[in-house]
């Protein structure tokens, strides 16, 4: 009874009802990428920001991700047909990280729909991923120096969010997720050369891992508003950041990957699954061979199975926001086995 009452609240607080599976049983075809990221060029502000769909209100979050999506397609701040596009999103989200005050964590007014479902500070968790992957392409001169002094800031924010237990926020629907992106711009800064403290980035890989209690072989959903999906997604992603596929909590993670009631995750799908498909993609393509083709097949088949008439994805629950699961899914459409651009 308690598990059904559940269910119930969290359909409500993500404002849509659970919908019969039946209809996203994927079918054998290639999800289109041109269309998408078409669609994405066309919403982006004159600001350079993104927000929730065309020319809507933009937040740092949204921006980043669908920054990230650009970035990975090959849309660089020199380089690619879009890159004009990238180079005000890199500006957009430059500013808002040297504008915020430097003792507050925050660089994005409240209220946003990416903070609400992930956590009051996922816009500096994404800004740090996105401007940490995007500065190697930032040629030497006056916009590598405010990238790089944007992005030393974002990581002293992250030190400060980080709790005693290594993880980042207790708010927002599923703040699993916000910890495992807060992860990924230490991780992506690292990469990028920047000076990351250990014990920061140690105490971070240990919450994720300890989400999996080997005992009960059973993984904590307490952050992940009962939906294992995005407790395993972050430990996965955390075991391959760290090197450490081989732990029981990887192996765990992974051997959920053929249970379709586990892919569903909260049973249909919003902006925490699409992110959830994206991080489980970056960790299996980490070690490559059989686990990650059979993956990586099917995950393409899921997507195109729910890929919209104009190409896009919408989240029917929580995040819906187009251009957030839009970004999502072509960064997982991107992804080839062992060439990620922020491992251990």
């Amino acid at each position: 009874m308690k598990k059904q009452l559940h269910i119930l609240l969290a359909a409500v607080l993500c404002g849509g009802a659970l919908r019969a599976h039946a209809q996203d049983v994927p079918r054998e075809r290639e999800p289109d990428t041109a269309r998408p990221l078409a669609w994405l060029i066309a919403a982006q502000n004159d600001d350079g920001g993104w927000g929730e769909g065309t020319k809507t209100a933009p937040d740092v979050a949204t921006t980043a991700i669908s920054g990230l999506a650009l970035l990975r397609m090959g849309h660089t701040f020199s380089a690619g047909q879009h890159q004009a596009s990238t180079k005000r999103a890199i500006e957009y989200v430059v500013a808002a990280a040297l504008r915020a005050p430097r003792e507050d964590i925050d660089i994005n007014p409240a209220g946003t729909l990416p903070q609400r479902k992930l956590g009051r500070h996922i816009d500096t968790f994404l800004a740090a991923q996105y401007l940490a992957e995007a500065l190697p392409t930032i040629p030497e001169g006056a916009s590598r120096g405010r990238a790089r002094a944007a992005l030393d800031r974002l990581l002293e924010k992250i030190y400060r969010a980080q709790r005693g237990d290594g993880s980042y926020a207790s708010d927002g629907w599923a703040p699993v997720l916000s910890s495992a992106f807060a992860n990924n711009g230490l991780y992506a800064a690292r990469a990028a050369g920047e000076k990351v403290e250990r014990e920061v980035l140690a105490r971070g890989e240990t919450y994720m891992m300890n989400n999996y209690d080997e005992k009960t072989k059973q993984f904590q959903t307490g952050s992940s508003a009962g939906v294992q999906l995005y407790t395993v997604a972050g430990t996965a992603a955390a075991a391959a950041q760290a090197g450490r596929m081989d732990a029981p909590a990887a192996k765990a993670a992974l051997s959920r990957l053929g249970d379709e009631s586990f892919l569903r995750g909260f049973g249909s799908y919003g902006g925490e699954e699409h992110v959830s498909y994206m991080m489980t993609s970056e960790a299996l393509a980490s070690i490559g061979g059989q686990d990650w083709d059979k993956w990586n097949r099917a995950i393409h088949t899921r997507l195109a199975a729910i890929q919209r008439q104009d190409g896009t994805w919408r989240g029917d629950h929580c995040i819906t926001s187009t251009s957030f699961c839009t970004a999502a899914s072509l960064i997982t459409l991107t992804i080839h086995a062992k060439s990620q651009p922020h491992g251990s």
